[in-house]
């Protein structure tokens, strides 16, 4: 097991460069791998990004509270009547930006598939722990 795999538990994808790479981990809120893209120093995490997972997984079902709202409204652009029932059931975490965290206003990324529509993704973008906005692309 190389350096990349004991740190993340998975192989890192393709060689890191000098200030980016991408790898998978385990995340607590949903059970299952998620991708994260890791922006900063890399010979080793820092602690504030550490700290910035942890957190994320510890406050995921306030995140989310705070975002059903936003994604509720987006999809009623093509579905009128839209309401989440089930957010865990009805969307799956895939993707977490991880920032440098060096700066007190972090802003970052979250990304989701959703049973709802399988062609598109649904991009929360956030700066500390506020919504900024969502995208939904495909």
């Amino acid at each position: 097991m190389g350096f990349w795999s004991f740190l993340f538990g998975k192989s890192v994808k393709g060689k890191p460069a000098d200030d980016y790479f991408e790898c998978e981990r385990y995340f607590s809120p949903s059970g299952e791998q998620i991708e994260l893209s890791v922006t900063g120093e890399l010979s080793v995490l820092t602690q504030r990004q550490e700290n910035f997972i942890a957190q994320v997984e510890k406050d995921y079902s306030l995140i989310i509270g705070a975002v059903i709202p936003a994604f509720e409204d987006e999809f009623r652009n093509w579905k009128p009547a839209f309401k989440i029932a089930d957010f865990k059931q009805e969307f799956k975490p895939i993707h977490l930006s991880i920032p440098t965290c060096d700066q007190q206003a972090v802003e970052w990324e979250m990304s989701f598939e959703t049973i709802h529509d399988l062609n598109h993704i649904v991009v929360v973008y956030m700066l500390n722990f506020q919504l900024l906005h969502i995208h939904i692309d495909g």
